[in-house]
């Protein structure tokens, strides 16, 4: 539940509180006045009826309707004995009515004859509504009736009346009292309801607000936060994201540290790579400083090899940056809805003219594949692995290279098939790994900077798509991109 809604129920409640008590207090008037607790539909009519006849006045009316029903015509002679069971009853506050057709034979002492004429109820044989308010020179009497016939088949009726009790002498008496429990009700209820929102809302948030100062004092493994039943909705979605931001602040620390870690060891991997091939250029410098070349064809043979190195770091150079900008998202990708078998089909009859030796086609079954990709990133992606099989052929048996591509489901997957010299299976998990290139002298021999297959992985993850290899050492490496059709 919501604080807005528990503030709202509390407020609602307060006033329902109030609204019940007065309720409470005027249906106990009513309850004096009528013997019961009126309901909205008869209100007004409840205001102006009389409470329910007792015992006495219940067994007034049996034994005048006994008589009623074996001699009716005695009703009408009122003989000795009636007579006196009649005063005994009106001595009780009761007053009776007789009826024969529409004429009053007989009414009590104080009761007018004319105004009981003309309110009289309606005559009922089956004597379904017996009990009702009848209305006599102002007053309001509550009556039991009982309709039947006289001998002569006339209509006959005889009315028990009772006059209400004074309303002031019980509220003289009790009064005081009933207000005094309804107020004393109305404040534990609030007292209850105040408790139950600082169960729900208040406690909880002063609990979080000892872990938050914990928290703030470096404690980041401090004590769970309780989590209490019955706890407002915000409360608990506020103590989950606190939870959930504590974990993450506790990764991010994490990460932050791996990532120190990971630079350092960049850093020493960037040294070792660049000093590698500084060093061997410096020395062979020195060498023609010093005129160690002393022929034409040794420094020729020397400056070739500066060249080389220099390319070489180049090279490095320009992958390395090429990867921090991947890394650090510096580079914008223009994704373009691409058919993946022309833009392959393109990448194999550009190194076929380039380097007619090499040889390399492509495999599909479809004619139309397309993806959204980013044409130079995907070329350099792809040119990576190729220049990859090309570094790492076998010495005695031709390179080849097979593009597979075919649909999988909603995916296109693209394979680079090659029978180069394959890699080892412990090396296998590392491979995507910067500046890992599997020597354990970590030499730049074949000219690689150990990011190519890095660079690829990036360059596939930005494009939503996942990079997997699989080699056999001798055999072939197969390297499996894999992206969404579009």
């Amino acid at each position: 539940m919501t604080i807005k809604r528990r503030f709202l129920i509390s407020y609602i409640g307060g006033i329902l509180i109030a609204s019940v008590s007065l309720l409470a207090i005027i249906s106990i008037l009513f309850y004096v006045t009528t013997g019961a607790v009126p309901t909205p539909n008869t209100l007004y009519q409840e205001m102006t009826k009389q409470r329910s006849l007792s015992a006495d006045e219940e067994l007034a009316y049996v034994e005048l309707r006994n008589v009623a029903k074996t001699d009716p015509d005695k009703i009408i002679h009122v003989e000795q004995d009636l007579a006196h069971n009649i005063q005994h009853f009106e001595s009780k506050s009761l007053g009776v009515v007789i009826r024969k057709n529409e004429d009053i034979v007989y009414y009590s002492e104080g009761l007018v004859e004319k105004s009981l004429i003309a309110h009289f109820p309606q005559f009922d044989a089956n004597n379904i509504e017996t009990k009702g308010t009848i209305q006599n020179v102002g007053r309001l009497y509550r009556y039991i009736k009982f309709d039947f016939y006289f001998s002569d088949q006339t209509k006959g009726s005889i009315l028990i009346l009772k006059k209400e009790n004074n309303l002031l002498e019980f509220m003289t008496r009790w009064g005081i009292v009933i207000i005094l429990a309804i107020v004393c009700i109305s404040v534990a209820g609030v007292v209850f309801m105040n408790y139950l929102l600082k169960k729900s809302i208040i406690f909880p948030l002063e609990n979080l607000g000892e872990v938050m100062e914990e928290l703030k004092e470096g404690e980041l493994v401090a004590k769970p936060i309780e989590r209490a039943e019955h706890t407002a909705k915000e409360i608990q979605q506020l103590t989950e994201n606190f939870e959930n931001m504590r974990d993450a602040l506790i990764e991010s620390i994490k990460e932050q540290r791996n990532l120190e870690n990971n630079r350092k060891e960049l850093i020493a991997s960037i040294s070792h790579d660049l000093k590698t091939p500084i060093t061997s250029i410096l020395g062979y410098v020195e060498g023609l400083q010093e005129g160690v070349a002393d022929t034409q064809q040794k420094q020729e043979k020397y400056l070739q090899t500066i060249h080389t190195k220099s390319l070489a770091l180049n090279h490095l150079i320009e992958e390395l940056f090429l990867y921090s900008k991947l890394d650090a998202e510096a580079i914008s990708f223009h994704y373009e809805r691409i058919n993946l078998v022309q833009f392959l089909q393109h990448i194999v009859e550009e190194l076929q003219l380039m380097d007619r030796q090499l040889s390399i086609r492509m495999q599909t079954t479809e004619d139309c594949l397309y993806v959204a990709i980013d044409r130079m990133q995907m070329n350099r992606a792809i040119m990576n692995l190729i220049e990859n099989s090309m570094k790492f052929k076998k010495d005695d048996e031709p390179l080849t290279i097979l593009l597979d591509v075919y649909r999988d489901g909603s995916s296109i997957i693209l394979r680079v098939v090659d029978n180069g010299q394959g890699i080892p299976k412990k090396q296998l998990p590392y491979v995507f790994d910067r500046f890992y290139r599997g020597e354990e002298a970590r030499t730049t021999d074949t000219g690689g900077s150990g990011l190519g297959l890095a660079i690829v992985q990036q360059i596939i993850e930005k494009h939503g798509g996942n990079v997997q290899i699989q080699s056999k050492q001798m055999t072939g490496t197969i390297v499996s991109i894999t992206l969404e059709e579009v």
